[in-house]
């Protein structure tokens, strides 16, 4: 067994590595790396994505939008989103969900 101090110790040491994650402790370095992640993740990759082409059923809503008939797999990955939010009483809505989904 430890002596009661070094327990005591050890807890301090324990409890000072609990604050120091904390969100009112992270030191500088630890803020930048984690805003330079995030910056990193956010940017686009320069390397030429393959594009796909919208679903046929999809085209009026993809129109209407604006949006090219071919999109990256992020702005796919949005589009997607962007539709599940979107009100199903619109008939070209339910058309594209209906192509995505059958």
């Amino acid at each position: 067994m430890l002596p009661a101090e070094s327990k005591r110790g050890k807890l301090a040491l324990g409890n000072q590595a609990i604050r120091g994650m904390s969100g009112k402790n992270l030191g500088m370095p630890a803020v930048f790396v984690a805003v330079t992640a995030v910056v990193l993740l956010a940017l686009p990759s320069r390397a030429e994505e393959a594009r796909v082409p919208i679903p046929s059923g999809c085209k009026e809503l993809a129109e209407r939008a604006g949006l090219p008939l071919t999109l990256t797999h992020g702005e796919a990955a949005r589009a997607v989103a962007y539709l599940r939010i979107m009100s199903g009483h619109d008939p070209a809505v339910a058309r594209c969900r209906l192509a995505l989904h059958g």
